[in-house]
Formats: structure tokens, C-alpha cells, sequence
């Protein structure tokens, strides 16, 4: 039997494309034969004669009736939605606005209706170029039309050209009384299962995650309530079923005025959006959160988080723990505080009364005579013994870096910034003790922002916008002459007095001679048992050396001769044993046998910011050697700024290294040879040379 023939016509290709598509997939070629002509081509391509003629829609049938011979019939076609692209819209939450976008009011409105009477249960808006729409519409669904969708839609799903309707098949297969019209429901059906299957898979997959999801809510701190617009209880996590003592079962569906807790469901409905606030309830304090979930432009419903003030305090308890594993935490006691002179005893006395208060304390003393030592003895002997102790040295860190490593900062703040940001040490010093050493050798940036901090115990972080209140005790030492700065306009005269609280004077060691002996037992003891050694003595000729010395660098200066003569004596020290009396010519040393010590030195520099620093003061005392003032004058001129007390600082970390000598009085500071050999190291290494 010769196959039959059908012509659709249409006005636009895509949708015979689609026709064409839907043809194959239903196995219909094996009977009727299809040809595909838009209307624009009629006049062009003459139709055959006795063919079915089917059109996409009523409005082109007076178009196509001069065309048409006169033995061939028209049929309208009913169109549906592709049902294997309907996925997309599936996902669109319920009740949400959505704009139907076609090329005509006539397609728009029948695809409106088409949805409507598939099920999908948000609300349609039919729209063409120049039609008129809500304008808090945020999603488009569209037939293969986007290039219609007005250009502020957020989310476009395109479900493809409208096919057509199996009773349109229907009505070819009668028009031809072919009887295997059941074939193509078959096929037609198979189509139907597979995308069942899809969407059974996608079902499982998606009960998989929301039971994952489950767990996880049920796992994190918080408790958690879940309600939907109408205020029907839909998530209530583990946490909270404890908190309030109800099943959780009962619970979901209900609406929350019916089964929470009266005083409860009212602290909820007090509660402003976005806010943590504090709540007593049960003779608890809880802080309450609660969010609204809106999802594509719509009100969902509330998600309220709750949880006990006591157990975030723990929790900062327990991070402040961790700190001490950092080494924030005071090592020292009074009883570590050498010294039986009455000036030194006065100091104690007074200070352990000063300890018990939280007022700011100002240590005033000369380098070396134990401010740091007292500031630690006062932060153990006072209530916040148990917190953080912070210390940190003003002159033992760049200006640039200061002000971050204070305050911390934000991700982002500046380049190099570290990814989310870096606590300051005024962060973690909160609810203990900070010291802020040489606070003499601040910049001016920096006594303007830590006057602020004294004023109204809050820090903001660099680059953030968020005020962060701290509780924290302050002491300051200086060796500086804060008055006199004051008057030559060097630090602000507010903020001297918001330090100058609870002042203490530290007499350096030259006022304390009768002290001299008891710390040298003191030491001897401390370094015998650090290299294991038997203890040493020191005639009466050194001792009488080392009380009439004037020890610029006083208790610190005396243990480090102590130190320096437990390695080089065996049973008695006599008075050429004691280095400031001393002036030993030193043997050039080998680059390359100091490279590794030269790396780490360079390394621990470049840390800390200063490594240029040193090595022009370095550079400048290889010229000859020079007094500090000299020196300061010199390394200024080279554009380094640098205060006197950051020179003293740097001078003393390169006598520790034995990359100067220091001479006494007015003898100023020469360079070692060793100070010499990292001179070229650096050179070196500026050159690229391989050592």
C-alpha cells in the first residue's frame, strides 16, 4: 500500500524541525510520508495534490487556503509541551511568579494554559514583545523564544519548541484509516517511562541528599527550627528536640504556636531578622537568630538558630587554652624577681598591690633592669592570671607590620594580606594582660590608634569595618624619658596619661650594688646547671670589678657576663676573665664556613623587617666605628627612619650575634670580623652567587 502524505506548515523552522524530530521518534515515517514548508514558501512550492495539510495554529489558516488543492483537507494542530524538557521547570519553587515568553499574545496565552492544565502550580504570566508584567518577576519559561525574554530576568528556562498533540496523530492515522496508530502510542508511552525513570532516579538522589543534609544539621551546635510561610514546623534538628524536650516527630507539620513552648514561640516572634540577640528562657540565657528563607524572589519561610550563652563562653574558654599552647602565657613570678636592696623590695611590695586592680600600669626603668621580668609577675599574681599574657616590643618590629600585627586585620586589606584575615595581639590578649614594651618608640599613627583602644576598650582590624570590643589589662615600660618627649612634641601628652596610672620606677643596677653578689650566686647557679657544669667562684678582685662597674645594660648585661664567663673559666674567675675589661683581637673569619649561620641570621632579620637596617649600620660601622647618635644621624641621612631606642635594639640584637663589638662609655661600636664575613655574605647573595 503506498504511503500516504501530510505537509505541515508553520511559520517559523524551528517548529517544523521539532515536527520533524517528534516524526522519527514515533516511528510514524514507516506509514505516513512528511513533508515540512513554511508559509512564506507556498507560493514557491506547489502542494501536492491529495496531501493533509496540517497547520501550527488557527491564525495562518487564511494564508494557507489559497494554496490548498482542492481534494486535500486542513487540519489545526493541537500542540503540547516537550515533556522530556519540562525538568527545568520542575525545579521552579511553588507559587512563584513566572513570565510565559512567546513571539505573540495567541502562543503566549496557549502556552499559559498549556502549563496550567499540566499542574504547574506557579503563577503564569503571559508575556510578547511590548506586553506588560509585574516587575518583581525574576524567572522566564519559554518555548525556544529567549531572544524574546525582557533583559532584567534573572533565570530563563527554555523547555524547547511545542510538539504535536497525540491527538493530532490521532486524527492523521483516522484521515487515512490506517489502524497502526497504536504503534506510535507505544512508542510514545516508552518515551513516558524513560523520562519516569530519570525522574525516579532523581527522586532517590534527591532523598539520598536530603537525609545527608539531615545529618549534618543534626550534628552542628546550634539548634535548629525550620518553618515554612505559614509558620508549619518543617526541620527540627536533634540539638533542638533536646533543648526543648519534645519529640521532633510530633512536631513537623504542626504549626509552631500549637506545639512549642508558649514563652518560647513568643521570644521567636520578638525576634528581628538577621540579629543575634540575647534571650533569657528557662532561666538560660540563649542567643537567637532567625533568617528568612526566600528562594527566586519569594518568602519560604524562617530559620531560627538558638543556643546557650554558656556554651560559646566555653568555647571561648577553650580557645583561649589553646593560645597558651602558642606561648601566651606569663612565665614569671615575684619570686623570680632577683634583688634584696630596699629599692628593689619597695618595687615589689608595690607592685604586687597594684597587681590585684585592672588598671594600666606603666613600668619606667633603664634597659635591662626587668620590666618585662615585673610585667609577667604582675599579670600571675592577678585575676587574669589563668588568660593570655601578650608581649610586644615596639622597637623589635618594623612600622610598617606594626599597626597589622597589633590590630590584625581583614582578607583583602592589603596585598599580601593572608586568606581570611589575621587576629591582632589586642584580640589575643582579650580578657588578660598586654604589654606594650619600649612604648616610647611608637609612631605617632600608632599613639593615636592605641589611645583610642585605652579610651573605649574596642579595636577595629585593618581594612575591616567592625568594632571589636576587648577586655584587657595594659602595662607599658619605656626607658625613655616620656616628659621630656612629650615637650619636644615626640608622644601625645593624652595618651602618657592614660599609661601613667599606676607608674613604677625600676632602679637601675647602679643604685642597687649591694644587690651585685646575690644575682651573681643567682647566676652561677643558673648556668652551672644549664651546661652542666661544677659551680664556679670569682675572687675578690672581680668581684670587686663587677660592683664598681657602672653596667650599662644592667641585670641584663650582668648575666650575660655571667653567662660568657661559666663557659670560659674552670673553678675561679679572675678579673681578665670578665669581658668589658677585656679586648680580645679577633682572627678574620672564612665566608664560606659561616654560610649557614649567615642564612639563619639573614633569615630571622628579613622576619622581623629590619634586615635593610642592619646591614646599612653594618655597612657604616665597617667605615670605622661610631657612637648611637652618629650612627642615627648617618643611617637617617640614608632615608632609613629610625629611633634612637629601635637603634639600641638592633645594635644589641648584633652584639648577640657577635656581628659587632660594643665599646664601653663613649667608645662607640665597631664591626666584628664576623659582622664583616655576613657583609659578604649578603653581597653575595644580592649577586646571585652560588655559595
Amino acid at each position: 500500500m503506498d504511503k500516504k502524505s501530510i505537509i505541515f506548515i508553520a511559520r517559523m523552522d524551528e517548529f517544523l524541525q521539532s515536527v520533524v524530530s517528534q516524526y522519527h521518534e514515533l516511528g510514524i515515517g514507516d506509514d505516513i510520508h512528511v513533508e515540512a514548508m513554511r508559509v512564506d514558501q507556498l507560493p514557491l512550492r506547489p502542494i501536492t495534490p491529495g496531501a493533509l495539510i496540517i497547520v501550527s495554529t488557527k491564525s495562518i489558516v487564511p494564508l494557507v487556503q489559497p494554496y490548498v488543492p482542492k481534494e486535500s483537507s486542513i487540519i489545526i494542530a493541537k500542540r503540547m509541551l516537550p515533556y522530556h524538557n519540562l525538568r527545568g521547570m520542575l525545579e521552579i519553587p511553588k507559587g512563584v511568579k513566572v513570565l510565559l515568553v512567546s513571539d505573540t499574545k495567541e502562543t503566549a496565552e496557549e502556552n499559559v494554559e498549556l502549563l496550567r492544565a499540566s499542574g504547574m502550580d506557579f503563577e503564569l504570566y503571559p508575556y510578547y514583545p511590548g506586553a506588560d508584567y509585574p516587575p518583581d518577576i525574576e524567572i522566564a519559561v519559554t518555548p525556544g523564544e529567549a531572544e524574546h525574554v525582557p533583559p532584567h530576568i534573572r533565570k530563563v528556562v527554555d523547555i524547547g519548541y511545542r510538539i504535536i498533540d497525540l491527538s493530532t496523530w490521532l486524527a492523521i492515522y483516522s484521515h487515512f484509516k490506517n489502524g497502526n496508530f497504536q504503534k506510535v502510542t507505544a512508542r510514545a508511552m516508552q518515551s513516558l517511562v524513560d523520562i519516569t525513570k530519570e525522574l525516579n532516579n532523581e527522586i532517590q538522589h534527591a532523598h539520598l541528599l536530603s537525609k545527608y543534609l539531615e545529618a549534618i544539621v543534626n550534628r552542628i551546635e546550634d539548634a535548629v527550627i525550620a518553618m515554612d510561610e505559614k509558620e508549619n514546623i518543617r526541620f527540627f534538628n536533634q540539638k533542638a528536640i533536646d533543648t526543648l524536650q519534645m519529640d521532633g516527630n510530633e512536631v513537623v507539620g504542626e504549626r509552631a504556636s500549637n506545639c512549642l513552648p508558649a514563652n518560647f514561640y513568643q521570644l521567636i516572634q520578638q525576634c528581628e531578622e538577621n540579629k543575634d540577640v540575647l534571650v533569657d528562657w528557662a532561666n538560660k540565657t540563649y542567643f537567637f537568630r532567625k533568617m528568612h528563607i526566600v528562594m527566586e524572589g519569594s518568602f519560604l519561610g524562617s530559620l531560627l538558630l538558638f543556643r546557650q550563652a554558656a556554651e560559646i563562653e566555653k568555647l571561648e574558654h577553650d580557645y583561649r587554652m589553646r593560645l597558651y599552647s602558642k606561648g601566651l602565657v606569663a612565665k614569671y613570678q615575684f619570686d623570680d624577681f632577683y634583688g634584696e636592696s630596699a629599692p628593689v623590695q619597695k618595687v615589689i611590695q608595690i607592685a604586687r598591690k597594684i597587681a590585684r586592680s585592672n588598671s594600666t600600669v606603666l613600668l619606667l626603668g633603664e634597659t635591662g633592669t626587668g620590666k618585662e621580668l615585673l610585667a609577667q609577675a604582675i599579670h600571675n599574681a592577678s585575676p587574669r592570671r589563668r588568660e593570655p599574657f601578650v608581649g610586644v616590643n615596639f622597637a623589635a618590629i618594623s612600622e610598617s607590620l606594626l599597626e597589622s600585627e597589633l590590630f590584625g586585620y581583614e582578607e583583602g586589606a592589603f596585598t599580601g594580606a593572608r586568606k581570611g584575615g589575621h587576629i591582632g595581639w589586642f584580640e589575643l590578649a582579650h580578657k588578660g594582660t598586654i604589654f606594650l614594651d619600649e612604648i616610647g618608640d611608637a609612631s605617632v599613627a600608632i599613639q593615636n590608634r592605641l589611645l583610642r583602644v585605652l579610651q573605649e576598650r574596642q579595636i577595629m582590624r585593618v581594612g575591616g569595618s567592625k568594632i571589636i570590643p576587648t577586655d584587657i589589662r595594659v602595662i607599658a615600660a619605656t626607658n625613655q624619658d616620656l616628659q621630656r618627649m612629650i615637650a619636644e612634641g615626640e608622644f601625645r601628652a593624652d595618651l602618657y596619661y592614660r599609661l601613667n596610672i599606676l607608674p613604677i620606677h625600676l632602679p637601675p643596677l647602679r643604685n642597687r650594688r649591694e644587690d651585685i653578689p646575690w644575682l651573681v650566686q643567682q647566676f652561677i647557679k643558673k648556668y652551672s646547671y644549664d651546661l652542666r657544669r661544677p659551680p664556679f667562684t670569682l675572687t675578690n678582685e672581680a668581684m670587686r670589678a663587677l660592683q664598681e662597674y657602672d653596667w650599662p645594660g644592667n641585670i641584663r648585661e650582668l648575666e650575660n657576663v655571667i653567662e660568657y664567663v661559666a663557659h670560659v673559666v674552670e673553678d675561679e674567675a679572675y678579673p681578665y676573665h670578665l669581658p668589658f675589661l677585656r679586648e680580645i683581637p679577633e682572627a678574620p673569619l672564612p665566608v664560606d664556613g659561616l654560610h649557614n649561620e649567615c642564612e639563619g641570621i639573614a633569615t630571622e632579620y628579613k622576619k622581623r623587617g629590619f634586615l635593610d637596617e642592619i646591614t646599612a649600620i653594618l655597612q657604616e660601622l665597617g667605615q670605622g666605628s661610631g657612637g648611637r647618635y652618629t650612627l642615627l644621624a648617618q643611617l637617617q641621612e640614608k632615608g632609613y627612619s629610625v629611633t634612637l631606642q629601635q637603634l639600641r635594639y638592633r645594635l644589641k640584637l648584633l652584639q648577640q650575634d657577635e656581628l659587632i663589638q660594643v665599646g664601653k662609655g663613649r667608645q662607640g661600636s665597631q664591626i666584628s670580623s664576623k659582622g664583616e664575613s655576613f657583609l659578604a655574605y649578603l653581597h653575595r647573595m644580592k649577586a646571585g652567587e652560588r655559595i
